[in-house]
């Protein structure tokens, strides 16, 4: 048959034009007819193979779809694992299976670390709700706390804090509370334990409780701390943080060969949260509340012991006045390292799992660490031995604290220093294998080989910012120090573990407040030459002043004074207020907080520009507003409250008495504070004070 081919004509664009109305108009005129439920999608398991079973995961559907007869064996590994972590060991469990086969892929899940995870999900678990309703209708929320963002914590936080507030409400209705006998108090502090004991958070004034030593005020502030938004948002936010890592440390996420020292999740929590407190700060102002003058904030905190290299700077100078110190008196220095048992460590220093690993967290090592040493020093105590120096904590590869310790201690007392340490180092576990090889390490000074400061500097700047470290090689991971700084710094932030601890000598908070005065010169002779020292930066100097290297607290020539002051709870705090001198009195306190400071957000639209000329015309003073004016400015820097009567009562030249403890008078143009303690005997008092 022979075919005949024809050519159709080409189609003009007023045609083809045309054509797309024309078909434009019939959808929009049929489109009416169309159905207006959605077509349900037939789901991909309704005809190939079986239904996947009601309590699938999001990390197993991967598995199940790709080998869904394996599902009864890998099941129990993934089924409570967080995704944060579950999810990298199913990606390598399935590509195991599809190269290796399924006894490979089967022993791995068997050796890895989820199996851990699970013994450490075990320390977390609700297991015995009670009597605690917080328990039981957040229980879902709670069991799966590390798998949230801390948006999500921050609103289950402010969820129980409202539940419970509606909890203490309703049992002040009930007959419980109604017929307690004069413990009202009491009996709704211990309904409020009832709801915490679960959930392993301590509550307010718990160990006031412990002791039957709380009071109702105290009872009070705690009931209006477990009712407040913030107080849940921050334990909560705490137990998540410490649940996270503690995941990450058991499925071997925090070692030398993944991410040492913590989780590269932490470390990036870390930074971007050092990068929000950045941001926030550069847009406040700290403003003083008597004048309204403002200054950047973020300039003030660089300046402050907040900048690492500023830390870092006081921690060198202090280590280089106890070495000056040891030389001029002929004491003798030891490095020393402390280590906790192998139980507390979760993987081998060239990789592989710790089979006797405890399950425990950095803090737990911690406080193993902190109760051998306090063991250590109640027996030099005893024997009438003192040392002083400093301690470094830091952690190995996978995260497990250690301890460097640099002391000083006379010559005559070193052996049996070394015997006393060595003793409590290896009381738990002292038969394990390498026990007394790694235990502890006793290592003396020789000058020959450097300073003592020089063998604890690359320590010290290691758990800081990495200064000078830049060509550096970290023992325990193999790699650049300085970058190391950072995992380091994020490893302390997340388990709140103080890295460094002065051991004897005076103590900073005094020198901290004293250079806080510069180069002034002050009348008392007690405080005088302590703050010259403190001012010259000269560490050494201070400590001798101060009392020498072991003094104690009691006896300390110059001591911090407080202030009392009230938080949103209505509870007493104290706050830094200035110095003085026990040996002279109350009559010798410097305040070194005369200017009270609020921060402010920035808003250059509200604030005019603060100028240094002022160009309005001044108005003349007259002599008693000067005389007012150093008169406040004197009772505010020795701390003595008055009110407006009692300055009046100066300026008319008569004497004020407070309490039978100090005589305030104001002659020639100068303010006279007496201590009536020190039996000074004066003129007859025209006008007594008491408050």
């Amino acid at each position: 048959m022979t075919s005949i081919t024809q050519t159709l004509p080409p189609i003009t664009n007023r045609a083809r034009s045309a054509l797309l109305s024309g078909m434009r108009d019939f959808y929009d005129t049929v489109g009416k007819f169309l159905p207006t439920k959605p077509i349900q999608p037939k789901s991909q398991y309704s005809n190939i193979g079986p239904k996947p079973p009601k309590d699938l995961t999001i990390i197993e559907r991967p598995l199940w779809e790709q080998i869904p007869h394996e599902y009864d064996y890998f099941h129990p590994f993934f089924s409570d694992a967080p995704q944060f972590i579950g999810s990298y060991f199913a990606r390598k469990y399935a590509a195991l299976y599809q190269e290796n086969g399924s006894k490979a892929a089967n022993t791995f899940l068997r050796t890895c670390g989820l199996t851990r995870c699970t013994e450490v999900q075990q320390q977390y678990t609700i297991e015995n709700a009670g009597k605690s309703l917080i328990a039981q209708t957040f229980y879902k929320q709670l069991a799966t706390l590390p798998t949230y963002d801390k948006i999500d914590v921050d609103e289950l936080g402010a969820k129980i804090a409202g539940y419970m507030q509606n909890l203490i409400i309703k049992f002040l209705e009930t007959d419980e509370f109604k017929l307690s006998n004069n413990d009202h108090e009491l009996t709704i502090y211990r309904f409020a334990l009832e709801q915490l004991k679960p959930l392993r958070i301590t509550a307010p004034y718990f160990a006031d409780y412990k002791k039957d030593e709380i009071t109702a005020q105290q009872i009070v502030i705690a009931l209006a701390k477990l009712s407040a938004d913030k107080w849940w948002q921050n334990k909560l936010k705490r137990l998540w943080a410490f649940q996270r890592e503690h995941l990450a440390i058991a499925a071997g996420q925090v070692q030398k060969s993944a991410s040492p020292y913590a989780s590269r999740t932490c470390v990036g929590e870390w930074k971007e949260q050092k990068r929000k407190n950045r941001e926030w700060l550069k847009n406040q102002c700290i403003e003083n509340t008597d004048t309204g003058e403002q200054f950047d904030l973020v300039f003030q905190v660089d300046k402050s012991n907040a900048n690492p290299a500023i830390r870092r700077c006081e921690l060198m100078i202090r280590m280089r006045g106890f070495e000056d110190i040891a030389d001029e008196f002929g004491y003798t220095g030891a490095f020393i390292t402390l280590t906790a048992p192998s139980k507390y460590h979760a993987v081998h220093a060239k990789g592989g799992f710790i089979k006797n690993w405890n399950a425990g967290t950095p803090r737990d090592t911690q406080r193993y660490l902190c109760n051998v040493w306090a063991k250590i020093r109640a027996k030099l105590n005893r024997e009438g031995i003192k040392i002083f120096g400093f301690r470094v904590a830091e952690p190995h590869h996978d995260g497990t604290p250690h301890w460097h310790i640099l002391v000083f201690m006379r010559p005559e007392d070193k052996d049996q220093v070394h015997d006393i340490m060595y003793k409590y180092a290896l009381a738990e576990d002292w038969d394990e294998p390498g026990a007394r090889d790694n235990r502890i390490k006793f290592e003396d000074i020789e000058k020959e080989k450097g300073s003592a400061t020089g063998y604890i500097a690359k320590y010290i700047s290691k758990n800081i910012d990495g200064y000078q470290l830049d060509d550096e090689i970290d023992d325990e991971t193999g790699q650049n120090l300085k970058d190391m700084a950072k995992n380091v710094t994020a490893w302390a932030s997340r388990w709140g573990i103080r890295q460094f601890q002065q051991i004897g000598g005076a103590p900073v908070t005094v020198w901290r407040e004293l250079r806080r005065l510069g180069s002034q010169k002050v009348e008392s002779k007690e405080i005088d030459p302590v703050l010259a020292a403190a001012d010259a930066g000269d560490w050494a100097a201070y400590t001798q002043l101060q009392g020498g290297v072991t003094v104690r607290r009691k006896d300390l020539r110059v001591r911090v004074s407080y202030e009392e002051t009230q938080n949103q709870f209505e509870e007493d705090v104290k706050k830094v207020k200035g110095v003085f001198s026990p040996i002279v009195g109350v009559a010798s306190f410097i305040c070194t907080r005369l200017i009270k400071w609020a921060i402010v957000p920035k808003n250059r639209r509200d604030c005019a520009p603060r100028s240094s000329v002022n160009n309005c015309t001044e108005v003349k003073k007259s002599p008693e507003y000067d005389q007012r004016k150093i008169i406040i400015n004197e009772l505010k820097k020795h701390q003595i409250n008055y009110n407006s009567y009692q300055l009046n009562h100066l300026l008319a030249g008569r004497d004020l008495k407070f309490n039978d403890k100090l005589l305030i008078k104001w002659v020639k143009d100068k303010l006279v504070i007496i201590d009536l303690r020190k039996k000074w005997v004066g003129i007859p008092m025209d006008v007594e004070f008491n408050f």
